[in-house]
């Protein structure tokens, strides 16, 4: 390939890389889930760099969620129905 037809694709990628970098630092930090079962019980602990968030309890078919809404500890119940999603709090002691 002549140095000609190189250089629209070199100036292409030196445009697009600031892009590439700046959707990197935006992604949302991995969470991790702790699942522990009892017969029919299932209870799973959310957690975003070891701090629990979230507590998901399901037995048979009735399912539980606690949430720690702003950060000290004392976990609210949610609507059964509710997505489990980390709060605001955790996405700001991430950065």
């Amino acid at each position: 390939m002549t140095t000609g037809r190189m250089l629209p694709t070199l100036a292409l990628t030196a445009l697009l890389m600031p892009a590439m970098f700046a959707a990197t630092a935006l992604a949302e930090p991995e969470g991790e889930v702790t699942t522990q079962r009892d017969g029919d019980r299932v209870v799973r602990e959310y957690r975003l760099e070891g701090r629990l968030y979230a507590i998901e309890i399901i037995e048979g078919d009735k399912r539980t969620v606690l949430l720690d809404t702003d950060g000290d500890g004392n976990f609210r119940r949610q609507s059964g129905e509710a997505d489990i999603e980390a709060p605001s709090w955790t996405r700001a002691s991430t950065r």
